[in-house]
């Protein structure tokens, strides 16, 4: 039986994309963590499921109705902030409308295929925009945070879309994009 992995995300568009890109690369060049530029810059709105190939079906449908029911609405990211001992991101500014989105899918997903979540159990959600994670050490998180605690950031953009990421061998790359009504 197939099995693919999916996360939904809402990719920010240019120049936020490349802003946050660059700092990624920075990230690897001053301290070797790269394993963050596997992915797009994104705000994850469901975290990767198993899905088989009739999810994937589903998951494909139940995104272009929820992409028919959304509006558009704008994201403000402020400064960085981490996920200690790992983790670096831009953190963004919760709306209304981006918490209601996340809660849309979420509920869809757990009425559906409530086991595609069950690694996630119950935590809280906590968006963000990740610099470094997984292979980041001790030694680096703290040379990292040191120089990212005290750095500013500020930006915005519209969010018009989510997309369905796909796992690949050589890391995630957008599967499907929905466009809002």
């Amino acid at each position: 039986m197939e099995r693919n992995l999916k996360l939904i995300a809402i990719i920010p568009p240019e120049p936020v994309f490349s802003e946050i890109r660059k700092e990624q690369e920075y990230i690897a060049d001053t301290w070797g963590p790269e394993r963050a530029l596997r992915t797009p810059p994104h705000i994850t709105i469901i975290p990767p499921m198993l899905l088989t190939a009739d999810e994937v079906g589903w998951l494909y449908g139940i995104a272009y109705a929820i992409a028919g029911t959304q509006n558009r609405f704008t994201i403000q990211l402020k400064d960085y902030d981490s996920f200690k001992p790992r983790v670096i991101f831009i953190a963004p500014i919760i709306s209304p409308a981006f918490s209601n989105l996340h809660d849309i899918w979420h509920q869809a997903i757990i009425t559906k295929m409530p086991h595609v979540l069950s690694k996630y159990p119950e935590r809280p959600y906590h968006p963000h925009l990740t610099l470094a994670h997984k292979d980041v050490t001790h030694p680096q998180f703290d040379m990292m945070w040191k120089y990212f605690q005290v750095k500013k950031y500020q930006a915005s953009f519209t969010v018009d879309r989510f997309c369905i990421l796909t796992h690949t061998d050589s890391g995630w790359t957008v599967d499907k994009d929905y466009i809002f009504l």
